[in-house]
């Protein structure tokens, strides 16, 4: 079979790589490091093969049975699954045969800046039928425990026994518990924020935001995916969190508000590692976006004291005011804009954080209630003056004597949120259509006015890939603007790309590419158990 990436994830564990056991090269931030399998911030081992009766041996099939991973070879089943909450993944290879697993060591344990130094030791005990390998560096204590026999030949560790065998790879000291009681408390786990399995997109996106949920010494909350983007960022744990908002993960969400609270000192960064390092801080729409989410928490939780980093946003805002009253600064497309430009997705996110502090009733409790409120009285007369062009688009930038219209995917924003009237949407979604905003898969990056490199994506230009995310919004909008069948279309190729690589992971890309697990599609709950739902008598 076609090989392809999967991974199992836990609170403070993951392994990520191709089922053929490789997982090497995988990531560009750390080139070849993203992959393999990780504990904590400790890259223990890279990639592993499996050999029956001294022969290896190549996967046949591929099962996600949500608890559990499941890899098939001829004569043999290789289960593997990460512990919910410790650092711990536990794997049970069954086989008549005589089976040697082989996992490839990490010799130079890394997360991005914080290099260990000095050698590692290995050690060999017995312990009843049991075989334990200790590997130990700095006070990083870790072990391989498998039951049958371990040997350590140069870069590769094998395990080996006839019949079933099991590993458990951790970091501590090691239990008495086997493979079924891990499983076990999987289950319970999931059981905890998950609903009944169902095969559909709400399912599966809760399931992958639930596995992406990373939990640090430094901190916790939902990270942005794998295998490239396992650490925390502003923009992707908006869309995450405002997609479980109405699901048992709510205090998942609040975790993820405070850690994001915590690193950006009030306001949201850009990105985060788990190592706690502050790669980069927030952009203006991210900044925004957060803050929009706060307010989202504290209406669901009636929890006030968060309309502090409301506060804290509007302050941030009222610095950077055009002369027009928009926020400038960097927005979400990856496209640098020189000059001081307001854009328009970061205006979107400002006017949609204004109307729900007026229909929340909780403008008055704020600090600068009353900038908030001139604020929005000037967008409600202004809005759609200042953004909305004569040919019918909205404009990407504004600067004090110009409007630039890019074809960035951002046009869909003030569908996807609701701020325009009717007759205007249901016109602006038409034209988009007809111009070639939207593609097979979905929404596209932007308009081949000019060209952008695509970097690691893939080849051909950034204008045509697919982001599941603004796909995500164009279904939000055909929903507001009257356009089921688009939503439709492209819910359908949301459901494609559930069964294209590993089954049951939405990705980054459609129909599929990027990271094979994207924590932003849980942004699609909502909008798909809306469209879903009976309709009003």
């Amino acid at each position: 079979m076609d090989n392809f990436n999967y991974y199992v994830a836990g609170r403070r564990a993951y392994f990520f790589g191709g089922i053929d056991g490789n997982a090497e090269n995988i990531g560009w931030h750390l080139k070849g490091k993203m992959g393999g399998f990780w504990l904590d911030n400790y890259r223990l081992f890279s990639s592993y093969f499996l050999s029956l009766n001294g022969k290896r041996v190549s996967p046949t099939g591929f099962q996600n049975k949500v608890s559990e991973r499941i890899v098939n070879y001829p004569g043999a089943d290789l289960r593997i699954l990460a512990h919910p909450e410790r650092p711990l993944i536990s794997i049970r290879i069954e086989s008549r045969a005589r089976i040697e697993f082989c996992l490839r060591q990490e010799m130079d344990l890394v997360w991005l800046e914080d290099r260990p130094s000095g050698n590692i030791s290995l050690r060999v005990e017995k312990q009843d039928r049991d075989t334990i390998v200790w590997r130990e560096l700095e006070g990083m204590s870790s072990f391989v425990k498998v039951n049958g026999k371990a040997t350590s030949e140069g870069d590769w560790l094998k395990l080996s026994k006839r019949d079933s065998l099991e590993a458990v790879i951790a970091l501590g000291r090691p239990g008495k518990e086997g493979y079924e009681q891990y499983l076990l408390e999987r289950q319970e786990h999931n059981r905890r924020y998950l609903p009944p399995f169902q095969d559909t997109i709400p399912f599966w996106a809760r399931t992958g935001a639930l596995e992406l949920f990373f939990e640090r010494d430094v901190g916790c909350g939902f990270v942005a995916g794998l295998g490239e983007f396992p650490w925390w960022f502003g923009i992707d744990g908006v869309y995450t969190c405002l997609g479980l908002l109405e699901t048992p993960m709510l205090e998942l969400v609040g975790k993820t508000v405070d850690n994001l609270a915590k690193f950006g000192n009030g306001l949201a960064p850009h990105e985060v590692t788990t190592a706690g390092r502050i790669y980069a801080y927030g952009r203006m729409n991210e900044i925004i976006a957060f803050a929009y989410l706060a307010l989202k928490y504290a209406v669901k939780t009636s929890k006030k004291e968060y309309l502090e980093l409301v506060d804290n946003a509007l302050s941030h805002v009222s610095g950077h005011l055009s002369r027009k009253l928009y926020p400038q600064g960097e927005g979400i497309v990856e496209v640098p804009i020189i000059g001081e430009f307001a854009l328009l997705d970061s205006a979107c996110w400002l006017y949609s954080m204004l109307k729900e502090l007026r229909d929340s009733n909780m403008m008055k409790d704020l600090k600068n209630s009353q900038f908030a409120a001139w604020l929005l009285e000037r967008y409600d007369r202004e809005f759609l003056k200042d953004w909305y062009g004569k040919d019918g688009l909205f404009y990407d930038a504004l600067a004090e004597k110009s409007e630039n219209f890019e074809g960035h995917f951002i046009q869909i924003y003030p569908l996807s949120m609701g701020l325009i009237r009717r007759e205007i949407g249901e016109r602006l979604l038409a034209k988009m259509e007809k111009i070639g905003y939207f593609k097979e898969p979905g929404l596209i990056h932007s308009l081949p006015l000019k060209t952008f490199e695509a970097g690691d994506y893939g080849e051909g230009d950034k204008n045509d890939i697919v982001w599941s995310l603004p796909t995500l919004l164009a279904i939000e909008a055909g929903i507001r603007y009257g356009r089921p069948d688009l939503s439709e279309k492209f819910i359908l190729s949301l459901e494609n790309s559930l069964k294209s690589e590993m089954y049951g992971a939405l990705p980054e890309i459609l129909p599929a590419g990027g990271c094979t697990i994207q924590a932003w599609n849980a942004y699609a709950i909502p909008l798909i158990e809306h469209m879903n739902s009976p309709s009003p008598a």
